[in-house]
């Protein structure tokens, strides 16, 4: 039985492979922090232990320091974390390894949107310029890579922390909600995510995909979407502009991803954003 490390496995996708994936493998999912077990992935020498106890054929990293706002103010922490973390990992890997890395779409500007694999990356914030670097460490490696760029993931489990659990529990709980018009992606189901890297452990496939939603939506629409089919109240939701926010870190308003190329290679279909949130909703 092939062995599989997860890193980031508290998250919303790495919980769910780590799910997935015990059916099929010999995994080994650490969070980033546990009672038990935790992983650090900047701390080198306990990378190197884990690696040499368990010896994985495959390493999919979802760790990450993902707090846009945060990378601005704690820089140091988040190169450590998006980059160090990663030049660990490959370090400890055996040539015969697979890494399988989750970037992002905040690698690129948002000024356009459509962005194919080979677009030109200009970050504008320090959470996407630590993802960009990363990407580039892995690329400019010797390994046997994969890197996956989703947007806007959020799961069927409403307990964890992402777009979807907070629009429709603060729906639940009759709380107006302000949700921007202006940022337009195409988000992504987990449950669809974790088929396409399950995939890519049975069949051979390397390089740089995109993936996300067949449609193209803003966080607004989709917050109106996902109310019609949980039956709440839209009248809840106000739309208003980024710039109202006031944030630290700068958001790409445009960043959907043309998701042309993991279609065409790896033959799979791609999902409405409506289909797949009544997959949730009738589950």
């Amino acid at each position: 039985m092939k062995k599989v490390l997860i890193t980031g496995s508290g998250g919303i996708l790495g919980s769910e492979l780590s799910n997935r994936l015990n059916e099929l493998f010999d995994v080994l999912a650490l969070p980033k922090s546990s009672r038990n077990n935790f992983l650090d992935i900047t701390d080198f020498d306990m990378m190197y232990s884990i690696f040499k106890n368990f010896e994985p054929d495959f390493v999919i990293n979802c760790a990450a320091f993902t707090n846009v706002d945060s990378c601005e103010s704690n820089k140091q922490i988040a190169r450590n974390v998006n980059v160090k973390g990663l030049m660990n990992l490959l370090k400890c890997m055996s040539k015969n390894s697979k890494m399988i890395h989750i970037s992002s779409d905040y690698v690129f500007d948002g000024k356009n949107g459509n962005y194919k694999e080979n677009d030109m990356k200009e970050p504008i914030n320090y959470y996407g310029k630590t993802k960009l670097e990363a990407d580039n460490l892995l690329m400019g490696s010797n390994s046997n890579y994969l890197i996956i760029r989703p947007n806007v993931l959020y799961s069927s489990n409403l307990n964890e922390n992402h777009f979807l659990s907070w629009v429709v529990n603060s729906l639940k709980e009759k709380n107006e909600i302000n949700v921007v018009n202006d940022q337009i992606s195409n988000p992504v189901y987990v449950t669809d995510l974790v088929e396409v890297i399950l995939s890519s452990l049975f069949v051979e496939y390397n390089g740089v995909y995109h993936f996300g939603s067949e449609d193209v939506i803003s966080r607004y629409d989709f917050a109106l979407l996902i109310s019609r089919i949980f039956r709440l109240d839209r009248n809840l939701i106000n739309p208003i502009k980024t710039s109202s926010l006031k944030q630290v870190a700068k958001r790409p308003k445009k960043s959907f991803l043309n998701c042309n190329k993991i279609v065409n290679d790896l033959k799979i279909d791609l999902y409405s954003s409506e289909y797949s949130l009544m997959r949730i909703y009738n589950s």
